[in-house]
């Protein structure tokens, strides 16, 4: 081990290079970082009309043979963005995992307290069947479909659109970064 730290030494003497441990992290950092980042308006008239514009919430979900993932992204009207890539430890179908998505996009939603919003989903089924245009059948379904329709009533305004895969595409890549292509084992960590 040593003879390495030396090999390292030498070969990195030439760059000049200073270590300088990092001081600590005042409190007072910290509380500066909250209130800077705190998007919360004092004002009641102008967050008001805020509330009036509408949210863009995108949602896609996948699944494989034995895990599955979900993406949701929010789009303020400020084109700010917030995107949440959701991994399930348990079997589900690509449906059941769309389902998931749209249901995690509501209650962060729900939490920020949105209260108009336009929701995209590339799932026709999801779509048609929160819309009353498909009838749901499948005793999952029809539990999903409940949870979604009491979570959309929490908003003053809503609606559900259909989008073509091609433009969820970003979406889409974040559902699928939490679900890996091979069910392969993963491979040992050495230490």
């Amino acid at each position: 081990m040593s003879g390495h730290l030396a090999a390292y030494t030498v070969e990195l003497s030439q760059f000049n290079i200073q270590f300088t441990p990092r001081t600590a992290m005042r409190s007072q950092a910290l509380s500066d970082f909250v209130v800077e980042c705190n998007f919360a308006l004092e004002l009641g008239e102008v967050h008001l009309e805020l509330d009036k514009n509408p949210r863009c919430l995108f949602t896609d979900g996948s699944s494989l043979a034995n895990t599955g993932g979900s993406c949701v992204i929010l789009i303020s009207p400020e084109k700010f963005k917030i995107q949440q890539a959701i991994k399930f430890c348990f079997n589900v179908t690509n449906k059941e995992a769309e389902y998931e998505g749209l249901i995690a996009g509501l209650r962060m939603d729900q939490h920020l307290k949105v209260q108009v919003i336009q929701i995209f989903s590339d799932s026709q089924l999801v779509v048609k069947q929160l819309l009353g245009e498909y009838k749901t059948i499948n005793d999952k379904m029809i539990a999903y479909t409940k949870i979604a329709k009491n979570l959309l009533q929490s908003f003053s305004s809503w609606t559900l659109n259909y989008t073509d895969r091609s433009e969820n595409q970003w979406a889409d890549a974040l559902s699928k970064l939490v679900t890996p292509e091979s069910n392969s084992s993963p491979e040992p960590i050495y230490t």
